[in-house]
């Protein structure tokens, strides 16, 4: 944590009452189950847990405090008494955050945050210590989770934010404060919560407009909401990235996408220069720069930028390449899945050197009434790309292998996991396989076990 902190000085951040004799923290926790001595225990609630239920041995594993609600009944010293726990945390949160001297970097977006996230932090790392959102802790409890761990060290702060309810974003972004703020796209995932692209982009646009006025903001131009983001920033300094169009700060030209990497030229305010992307497809072009930009509106040259984007980062399940115990190309995207991040693994797929080419697909979740229509329009799209068949668990999955039955290839629907994995155990080393999927269907399931 980047400084300690006073009790009572907590107290006045939350709106809280401090009950007991004043002292000093050295760090905050929520889990009761860490090493609690001298830190402050911050007892939250949720639908299946309550961090109150712990408060009394947190306090006898050497807590120096504790902050809990109004309907908490236990007399236990010293503790900070609020009306919501979670705001008190994002308080301290934000506090400790505009104490921090360094960059901090806010990311959001349907597609490509977490990619762009590891990428930056990566990057940025060449010219300081960097912290980044761990794993997809980037909701209410893990942004200012990541946020208290900001120390006198660091450097730079790369922060995911996502969002799952209307509002969430507002939260995450007056937590996060953002100096440079990414915004990579806005597209049909989380559809069940928000109903429209346009309400998504919308919530996408609050981490701008909630953000620092001094803020620097990367946005895609080729987005279709880039207008109403440019809008939104007002006076903020605007960066724009494009894959192909001239008027933006930063596009390419000479674009060839591989089967494994990809080169285009680079332009920038007059400056261009040739670069190899380490990774397959077009998505990841904008990722690219859109790591550049951010970059770049931190003060790195485009020399330096450049050289960031040329080196691989590996993101777990994230279009990761391997093999399957009998030798099949194994691409493994199955992290989580939107329509849009669906058809950029389909077109890597099609791109293979391989005779055959195979689309597993389970279920993408969150789609509300577009469930049917997205499903049967990924099983269109994977026909039209060439891909030869399509392996879809479950019914929901299986509206996509039907619709890519009507287009006269071969799909089918397995009732389980497991006989799907026994099925691409059945294949050599001349087929290509692409595994995806929502985070809630678990298609790691199928991964861990036909891989080598």
């Amino acid at each position: 944590m980047l400084k300690k902190l006073k009790l009572s000085h907590i107290a006045n951040l939350c709106g809280g009452v401090l009950f007991g004799e004043d002292c000093v923290v050295s760090d905050v926790s929520t889990d009761s189950r860490e090493d609690l001595s001298g830190k402050l225990f911050v007892a939250l609630r949720g639908e299946n847990f309550d961090g109150h239920a712990f408060v009394v041995n947190a306090m006898s594993q050497g807590a120096g405090g504790v902050v809990v609600d109004a309907s908490f009944d236990s007399l236990v010293e010293p503790r900070v008494v609020v009306q919501d726990t979670l705001k008190a945390y994002q308080a301290i949160a934000q506090y400790l955050r505009l104490e921090f001297q360094g960059c901090v970097f806010g990311i959001t977006g349907s597609n490509g945050k977490t990619s762009v996230k590891d990428w930056l932090a990566q990057s940025l790392s060449e010219f300081g210590s960097v912290l980044k959102t761990q794993s997809n802790y980037n909701n209410q409890i893990g942004v200012p989770q990541t946020l208290i761990q900001i120390e006198n060290t660091h450097d730079y702060a790369v922060i995911e934010a996502g969002t799952s309810f209307p509002g969430e974003i507002e939260i995450l972004s007056k937590t996060i404060q953002s100096d440079v703020v990414i915004l990579t796209n806005a597209s049909g995932s989380h559809l069940e919560g928000f109903g429209t692209t346009e309400a998504i982009a919308k919530e996408k646009g609050n981490l701008i407009a909630f953000s620092l006025p001094s803020s620097a903001i990367v946005l895609n131009f080729d987005d279709p909401f880039f207008d109403y983001w440019r809008n939104i920033a007002g006076s903020r300094r605007v960066f724009s990235f494009s894959l192909l169009d001239s008027r933006a700060d930063i596009y390419t030209s000479n674009l060839v996408l591989g089967a494994n990497a990809s080169t285009c030229t680079v332009h920038f305010m007059g400056q261009a220069s040739l670069v190899t992307v380490p990774s397959p497809g077009k998505h990841q072009i904008y990722n690219a720069l859109a790591v550049m930009l951010a970059m770049m509106a931190a003060g790195v040259s485009f020399n330096d930028a450049l050289a960031g984007i040329s080196k691989a980062v590996v993101v777990p399940r994230r279009m990761e390449f391997g093999l399957t115990k009998n030798n099949v190309l194994l691409i493994d995207d199955c992290y989580n899945a939107s329509p849009t991040s669906v058809e950029a693994g389909i077109d890597v797929l099609a791109m293979q050197d391989k005779p055959t080419k195979w689309l597993v697909l389970g279920a993408l979740g969150e789609l509300g009434d577009k469930e049917e229509s997205i499903h049967r329009n990924l099983g269109r799209y994977a026909a039209e790309a060439g891909i030869d068949h399509v392996l879809a668990v479950g019914p929901v999955a299986g509206m996509a292998a039907d619709e890519f039955e009507k287009a006269g290839k071969e799909g089918r629907v397995y009732a389980t996991k497991e006989s799907l994995a026994r099925f691409l155990l059945t294949l050599n080393n001349e087929h290509a396989v692409l595994v995806k999927g929502s985070r809630s269907s678990k298609m790691d399931d199928i991964v861990n076990a036909i891989k080598i």
